[in-house]
């Protein structure tokens, strides 16, 4: 990749943080600040970096209200909230970018059992962790109990996520948890799925993922439980 691309990235970029700069205004002009931090927290996502959002989108948006209050169109108080709204959202960005870089450092191993086929569910949660800034190392379907271990030094994970559908497959999970903690006694485990059994989490000292949408915020707890060791 050249100077080219890199020049198209920074204008797509810049049209994306003029698109979020208007809606943010609009939200501090309206004194909304759930507004104001949906609309930040999709220029983040959008991949927007932390210093395109604070110069391209926050900044423009607080000169507009000074320049308003300054002209006579924005009174004191509505002034003082649009700046109060900013200054929460700027700790929130700084929050969220903190846990971004951490999570990058973390490497997360999903599977399905072995003799799984049925996986979406586990291609969603997938999804849905690399989305939140993890180094996610996706296995796919049927991965025999035998290659756990060497993907696990192969790849060195804080958390590795299973998925069984089925009885015929949950069978293999005790080997396959097993085989987890015959590498790490540390490491999280995460497993989802219909063919898992509720025993298994006291039994294993593993997490169960009963919906998809909890997915990052248990692989975040199982990550923050592994660095307290």
């Amino acid at each position: 990749m050249g100077p080219g691309h890199d020049d198209e990235n920074r204008r797509r970029a810049l049209r994306l943080a003029a698109q979020f700069q208007q809606a943010y205004a609009e939200a501090l002009l309206s004194g909304e600040p759930r507004a104001a931090e949906t609309i930040i927290r999709e220029a983040i996502e959008a991949g927007l970096e932390e210093a395109m959002i604070d110069d391209e989108v926050i900044r423009p948006a607080l000169q507009l209200v000074g320049d308003l209050w300054a002209d006579g169109h924005l009174s004191v108080a509505e002034e003082h909230l649009a700046s109060s709204i900013s200054m929460r959202i700027i700790v929130l960005q700084r929050e969220a970018f903190r846990a971004s870089r951490q999570r990058a450092s973390q490497r997360i191993l999903l599977a399905g059992a072995q003799g799984e086929q049925h996986v979406v569910g586990l291609q969603m949660a997938a999804s849905l962790i690399l989305s939140a800034g993890y180094d996610v190392r996706l296995m796919g379907a049927d991965l025999p109990v035998g290659e756990i271990a060497s993907a696990m030094r192969a790849h060195d994970p804080s958390v590795v996520g299973f998925t069984t559908a089925s009885s015929l497959t949950s069978v293999r999970m005790p080997a396959a948890f097993e085989a987890v903690r015959s590498v790490s006694a540390e490491v999280g485990i995460l497993v989802g799925g219909r063919g898992v059994d509720e025993a298994w989490a006291a039994r294993w000292d593993l997490v169960i993922c009963r919906h998809v949408a909890d997915a990052v915020e248990q692989v975040d707890a199982l990550v923050k439980h592994a660095r307290g060791n």
